[in-house]
């Protein structure tokens, strides 16, 4: 059985892009290269319409270690004006934005920024000493060991698209910029919230019970009022934890999560609801969800800690991305999610497949 204990997601490409590879830590000329990425992806993201960017700017990097002790990725801390306004995660090796949103806060802030490791979507840490880790959103420790299943869940990140004929790409301008995109879709569910589990002390590990309480409280909003007879999410959160068996040291288990959804559902007098466990999610899915405006859990892999838990992280999933880029013919899918940690913002982007995998979704509601 699968736990879930506290948060995360990922992304699929099937392509190379073509930027600088393996960028040393030390390089000034890798700092240009991916300074040079983030103001064209800042560029990009006004072009397309988002208009949270405009006024944004690159601000300091840190670089980012692996499980193999390499510096692979790049955290761009986005400014605006003296105020932080977000952040990227740059991979070093393709240069593709893998994760990031825009807020007042960015990973490892206030924690020791030169000693901070990557280890997948929405999995931050710094390396207590050569056995330990501690895990920055959640503040928990885990064993050096437990990395092993990541590099696991890494090699088994299937590619779903594939990549045009090289032939075809080369033909092109190699530059990334909004003249090259084509096929962009996007969809968004307004209204769901983003509470913190943070801000709930009656439970620890509870990434299950505020994703629950985001949805209940989005439904309630939607005219369902019964929901949540007091309107304090607190309440719904505490009542699902009962209903699903929370720990407050393993979480949730996967198997736990549909029948304490409908069992909520159903005390609470509606028969509309169902929760359904999908443990092999597509992008497709994930798409159809967003545009029937029934926004659905996700579970993303990687947290895996010494506790004996198996891990993971539930989230919810509120909005999509993707689009295709005729520069080198890469088609990135984003997930955008809500992730019940203060270290991110609103709405956090990943990119699906390599990077991270996202495991298991729940439907809500049909």
């Amino acid at each position: 059985m699968k736990k879930i204990a506290r948060l995360t997601l990922s992304a699929v490409l099937a392509f190379t892009l073509l930027v600088p590879s393996a960028f040393a830590a030390d390089s000034t000329t890798a700092s240009k290269d991916i300074l040079n990425i983030a103001n064209q992806k800042i560029e990009e993201r006004i072009q397309l319409g988002h208009t949270e960017f405009e006024g944004v700017t690159a601000g300091k990097i840190i670089g980012m270690k692996d499980e193999n002790e390499e510096i692979t990725k790049s955290l761009v801390v986005l400014q605006r004006e003296s105020g932080i306004a977000g952040y990227f995660i740059i991979d070093n090796n393709s240069g593709l934005l893998i994760e990031f949103a825009t807020g007042d806060v960015y990973p490892g802030q206030g924690e020791d920024e030169n000693n901070l490791y990557y280890f997948g979507p929405l999995f931050y840490a710094n390396k207590v000493d050569s056995n330990t880790f501690e895990e920055l959103s959640a503040d928990q420790t885990f064993e050096a060991d437990s990395l092993e299943d990541i590099k696991v869940n890494r090699l088994k990140a299937a590619d779903v698209l594939d990549a045009a004929p090289s032939s075809e790409s080369q033909s092109l301008n190699n530059d990334v910029s909004i003249n090259t995109i084509i096929n962009y879709e996007y969809g968004f569910v307004n209204g769901v919230p983003d509470y913190q589990q943070n801000d709930n002390t009656s439970m620890g590990n509870d990434c299950v019970p505020t994703a629950g309480a985001n949805v209940i409280m989005y439904w309630r909003n939607q005219g369902y009022t019964n929901l949540s007879s007091s309107g304090l999410w607190k309440n719904v959160a505490d009542r699902l934890g009962v209903l699903m068996s929370h720990n407050d040291r393993y979480g949730v288990y996967s198997n736990k999560i549909a029948p304490g959804m409908n069992s909520y559902t159903s005390e609470k007098g509606y028969s509309d609801f169902t929760t359904t466990w999908d443990s092999s999610p597509t992008f497709n899915k994930m798409k159809s969800e967003v545009n029937a405006k029934t926004p659905p859990f996700l579970r993303l892999v990687n947290y895996g800690y010494s506790d004996g838990s198996e891990g993971g992280h539930l989230v919810n999933l509120v909005g999509y991305e993707t689009y295709t880029d005729t520069s080198d013919w890469s088609n990135p899918q984003y997930a955008i999610v809500h992730d019940n940690w203060e270290s991110t913002g609103v709405n956090v982007y990943l990119l699906l497949g390599q990077y991270g995998s996202v495991t298991d979704m729940w439907k809500i509601k049909d």
